[in-house]
């Protein structure tokens, strides 16, 4: 596609051209092997790589005026996936780092706590759906309806749309939104308003 072509595409779909906007991500997301390497070599999870990749899509379209065609749309592409990455590993390693549970244990006789970050210790089993729930009551239909699918039944973009007779893209938008509204409101989705209780064979974990 010559740039010229490459700069109209993009353009209309920033304008919210539908076909633009499949035609966009069908060549130069989904069906780029540039960018499905780049998500094999720096995420592990397919889910994960899904998100980031829509995640990074929905930066392009709004993103107006950053592109100028000085370097071949499937470039800047590339970039901005890279850059979306970069920011779900921080925000990954932020979670991790801000993560601490309570535990508490008997010894000698007393009752001792122990404040531990929680990939220290190894749960089998996280009671958290009663947290979602609260959680998806704060976000409106139709947002609810596919962030829910997404998350606590784990469905692809693709089986979201088809289970909701829409639009992949409108998905997506959905599911950023989802999560624009829970970012505002706790910081990080879908992280549970009140600390969440987690049972493991040694006892009964509070986590903060």
């Amino acid at each position: 596609m010559e740039p010229s072509a490459e700069t109209e595409l993009l353009t209309k779909a920033q304008a919210g051209d539908s076909e633009a906007r499949d035609a966009l991500y069908t060549q130069f997301f989904s069906g780029s092997k540039q960018v499905q390497g780049l998500l094999a070599r720096e995420v592990l999870r397919p889910e994960d790589r899904e998100d980031i990749l829509h995640d990074a899509y929905l930066s392009l379209i709004r993103s107006k005026g950053e592109f100028r065609g000085e370097s071949k749309l499937q470039t800047f592409i590339y970039r901005v996936v890279q850059i979306t990455i970069l920011q779900r590993l921080r925000s990954d390693r932020a979670r991790r780092r801000e993560k601490m549970v309570r535990l508490t244990f008997e010894m000698d006789g007393e009752e001792r706590e122990r404040t531990i970050p929680v990939t220290d210790y190894q749960f089998e089993s996280v009671d958290a759906a009663l947290a979602a729930e609260r959680m998806y009551n704060f976000v409106p239909e139709p947002l609810r309806t596919a962030f829910r699918l997404r998350v606590s039944e784990e469905m692809s973009y693709e089986e979201i749309a088809r289970r909701t007779s829409s639009p992949i893209n409108t998905v997506a938008t959905r599911i950023f939104k989802a999560r624009a509204i829970l970012s505002r409101l706790f910081g990080s989705p879908p992280e549970p308003e009140h600390p969440i209780s987690i049972t493991t064979k040694k006892g009964r974990v509070s986590g903060n």
